[in-house]
């Protein structure tokens, strides 16, 4: 039976995918497996699946804006790093094309998130920038967190409008 559109494919159906890796990452998920008593594939599929939790927001379709926020934040670094993440960019996947609304992240907070892979006392001057107050230079990650979750997840309704 084929699936439908919109019918949800069975979590049992594998497709067969291909990768290239270094020899030095080969070895370190062979590594792993063998610690683990498991497959170089269940490695693997171990990682995708994390991986894939981890980003979820990023695969909702509705999902922008704030709603966003709590991937950036965590993984941002990480992310603008790997995959090059300039403001641009930044802008286009977590607005998008629509028009400005309470739920966009403001550009001066899109750029404290690309430099959120840089060195530790540039974010921490921006942040201060845009905290108008002093920021304790020894947990720049911490205080990096609170601004985004207070700023765009934790506020009220009325505060968004603002």
């Amino acid at each position: 039976m084929k699936p439908t559109s919109g019918a949800v494919v069975s979590e049992s159906r594998t497709k067969t995918f291909s990768m290239r890796l270094t020899e030095a990452e080969h070895v370190k998920l062979r590594e792993i497996a063998k610690r683990l008593g498991a497959t170089e594939a269940s490695v693997m599929r171990y990682a995708v699946r994390s991986m894939l939790n981890r980003l979820a927001p990023l695969h909702e379709p509705n999902a922008s804006g704030c709603s966003l926020i709590p991937v950036f934040v965590e993984y941002g670094a990480e992310l603008a790093s790997y995959f090059d993440l300039d403001v641009t960019r930044l802008d286009r996947i977590l607005n998008g094309e629509e028009e400005q609304s309470a739920e966009q992240v403001e550009q001066e907070d899109l750029v404290l998130l690309s430099m959120s892979g840089l060195h530790e006392t540039k974010v921490h001057a921006k942040l201060r920038e845009l905290k108008k107050k002093g920021v304790d230079h020894s947990d720049v990650p911490e205080t990096l967190r609170t601004y985004f979750y207070d700023k765009y997840i934790y506020r009220s309704p009325t505060e968004k409008g603002d």
